[in-house]
């Protein structure tokens, strides 16, 4: 990691060292703004008019920084110089300077000041920028194909740019697949967890049946206990058998047997087999004792 970072630092060096001895001979276009900072509107005074016919005619190709760059420059923002109208402070006089960045916002150069006593704003500012641009005529431009301005700080650290980019992929990579591990681990216990709910849920239904099924074969036990005579009385369907108190202890239902009844709301019956009385539902068969 060291070395990328060493190599990233000389690269970055690199550049800058190329840039500080860039001139404007080495830039193809300027870029001048519409409005400048201490304008409240565009072109105020048609001083951008004017800054764009003066590089024009110093031999640069001009755009407006609101209009369509070509492609060459739109592409590679660093081939061109962005021009900036300043005003210096000034009692009785109109002073302005004009200054050339690159595309990192980097002087290239800075014009010396313009300046007049002309009080009328629509005059003033033309004079002073004709005056300040003097020093840019000065420098006898003339563009310098071979500097490539725009693509060197690319070519220096764009190894350096590739392998801290190497570096950020794998890292992103990595925490990726341990979140997805993580997720199907979150994932698993999920449903480790619902499958102990469901199999606690099915434990408890089966306890509760059970002891309905208790609680019912105890109730049978009650109503029908073999050590307890029952009485049948006749009636329209059949008999209903009592108790001594007397309570109704089930219904008896004539069938076509003879000597077989079934027990009305149960799935039950009883039926007489060697001259007793037997109730049977289900698996389960008692004796009963029933007088007739």
């Amino acid at each position: 990691m060291s070395k990328k970072l060493i190599l990233f630092v000389v690269a970055i060096g690199i550049g800058i060292s190329s840039f500080s001895q860039t001139t404007i001979n080495d830039y193809k276009y300027v870029v001048v703004p519409l409005k400048a900072d201490f304008f409240k509107g565009k072109d105020a005074y048609r001083t951008s008019t004017l800054l764009r016919y003066l590089f024009k005619k110093e031999g640069f190709e001009v755009y407006f920084d609101e209009e369509e760059l070509p492609e060459e420059l739109f592409n590679d923002r660093c081939l061109g110089l962005y021009a900036n109208l300043a005003k210096i402070s000034s009692f009785l006089k109109t002073k302005v300077q004009i200054e050339l960045k690159d595309c990192r916002g980097r002087e290239v150069f800075v014009s010396d000041i313009g300046s007049t006593k002309i009080k009328e704003y629509i005059k003033a500012y033309p004079e002073a920028i004709r005056e300040a641009f003097k020093s840019i005529e000065f420098l006898n431009y003339e563009y310098n194909p071979s500097a490539n301005v725009g693509s060197k700080p690319k070519q220096n650290i764009s190894k350096a740019e590739n392998e801290l980019q190497k570096i950020e992929e794998t890292k992103a990579a990595e925490a990726e697949v341990v979140r997805l591990k993580k997720e199907v681990e979150d994932l698993n216990k999920q449903k480790e967890l619902a499958k102990a709910k469901a199999d606690l849920e099915k434990e408890k239904q089966l306890q509760a049946e059970k002891l309905e099924q208790r609680a019912e074969k105890k109730s049978l036990n009650s109503e029908v206990s073999s050590s307890d005579t029952l009485y049948a009385q006749a009636i329209d369907v059949g008999f209903q058998v009592v108790d001594a108190t007397p309570k109704v202890v089930m219904v008896l239902l004539k069938t076509a047997a003879p000597n077989v009844y079934a027990v009305k709301g149960k799935d039950a019956i009883v039926f007489k087999e060697n001259d007793k009385w037997i109730y049977s539902e289900g698996n389960q068969k008692k004796e009963l004792k029933i007088k007739f």
